[in-house]
């Protein structure tokens, strides 16, 4: 952990850029905007690894020990109703409220304070392009913007919490 981390007294750093994964738009949610973080990965791996991954945790939220196994082998079904309105190759939204955003973000740094307690998370969303009204040309859609989290240490499977 040593070669990851920076330290200094009870502060630890790390910087990287990766898939960030959070739920988005659980109603009564007392989280903040940003949703409860659900994994955060290798920016490296695949839109398709990052699909699957996001189908597999969505399923065992949705669906019972039953359902599941009822649902294993039906991907094209499970891609109807739940795959988001788009992917892109940089992000994925899969499920209905609440829904899984994955998303490829630059310079994720993630701030440990023990004494204080907490993590603090700064990110760069990616910017997003798209066709130009007019021309063959791509415009910006959205601009990069900078996020954050603070969330108290401990395991993300605590992080989201019970409907």
């Amino acid at each position: 952990m040593a070669l990851f981390m920076k330290q200094s007294q009870n502060v630890k750093r790390t910087r990287l850029n990766a898939w960030l994964l959070t739920w988005e738009g659980t109603p009564g949610s007392d989280g903040p905007p940003g949703g409860k973080i659900i994994a955060i990965l290798n920016g490296r791996r695949s839109n398709s690894f990052v699909e699957d991954l996001a189908d597999v945790i969505y399923g065992r939220c949705v669906y019972s020990a039953y359902e599941m196994a009822f649902m294993a082998n039906k991907r094209n079904q499970r891609n109807k109703q739940y795959k988001g309105l788009y992917t892109r190759p940089s992000q994925v939204l899969y499920g209905h409220m609440p829904l899984i955003f994955a998303r490829r973000v630059q310079h994720l740094t993630i701030t440990r304070d023990e004494t204080q307690g907490t993590e603090h998370l700064r990110w760069t969303e990616l910017p997003i392009y798209g066709n130009a009204s007019s021309g063959s040309s791509v415009a910006l859609v959205i601009p990069e913007e900078e996020r954050e989290y603070v969330r108290p240490i401990n395991t993300l499977s605590r992080d989201r919490t019970a409907a």
